[in-house]
């Protein structure tokens, strides 16, 4: 990630961490708390600490659980996301699934100068972001994408269940995506799953107590977690093409 791509995340970061602190302050003139700290410094930001919302749902015939990040949950249990940025017209899409697949129904979004300074604030309901789109320059149906996702899901069963992949179940795939150009499938290989496990008790991606409960489901073959080890194959000889966006 570029120098300026990460202090751009980072600005979000402090954007969320202000807005949902429990008694935020500004301290603008204050002078600094700690030695080559700038004036008006509240301090760092744990980028590390997130409240993650888990939910069931599907797409078409196939079912899908869903991890997402929520930033905030009022006492009438709503759900706020916040987002910092420059462009609106760039990023309602992505606020708006990031919110709508999780339940999300509100969000809070500041608007900032290049520099960082926040120089407004606006709340969007999140099944109102379509209608404010539609019509207007680099407008997106939601129902075009989800039908792509819908579309994509698909394919990546029909690669597990494709003819010769009878160690899929245990094989690590990334799906890569490029604007413009589509999505690519490839098999990772032991130096890549090795990356993805970052040495926790993990079978891929998914953690061992997990793949255990699911192996262990009525009608299905139990494993055993000790040899369930990912199993990396040759990569194929060309990677699955997506569709294009």
């Amino acid at each position: 990630m570029a120098p300026r791509q990460r202090l751009n995340t980072y600005y979000g970061y402090a954007f969320e961490s202000y807005c949902t602190s429990d008694s935020p302050t500004r301290r603008m003139n204050a002078p600094p708390r700690h030695h080559g700290e700038p004036y008006g410094w509240g301090g760092d930001v744990n980028t590390n600490v997130q409240w993650c919302s888990v939910v069931r749902t599907k797409l078409g015939d196939t079912r899908i659980v869903i991890g997402g990040e929520v930033d905030c949950v009022k006492v009438q249990n709503v759900t706020e996301r916040m987002r910092m940025f420059t462009k609106p017209s760039r990023k309602l899409l992505k606020f708006y699934f990031q919110s709508f697949l999780l339940g999300v129904p509100e969000i809070v979004v500041g608007f900032r100068t290049p520099s960082g300074v926040i120089t407004t604030t606006q709340t969007f309901k999140t099944i109102e972001l379509p209608r404010q789109v539609r019509g207007k320059p680099g407008g997106w149906n939601p129902l075009v994408c989800l039908e792509w996702a819908d579309r994509f899901l698909n394919s990546i069963k029909g690669i597990g269940q494709a003819p010769g992949s009878e160690n899929a179940s245990r094989s690590v795939w990334r799906a890569s995506f490029v604007p413009g150009t589509g999505v690519s499938v490839r098999l990772l290989d032991q130096s890549e799953v090795d990356e993805v496990v970052n040495m926790e008790d993990r079978i891929g991606f998914l953690p061992r107590w997990y793949w255990s409960e699911v192996q262990a489901q009525p009608g299905r073959p139990v494993s055993d977690p000790a040899q369930s080890t990912v199993q990396a194959m040759a990569p194929p000889p060309a990677t699955h093409s997506g569709w294009q966006i």
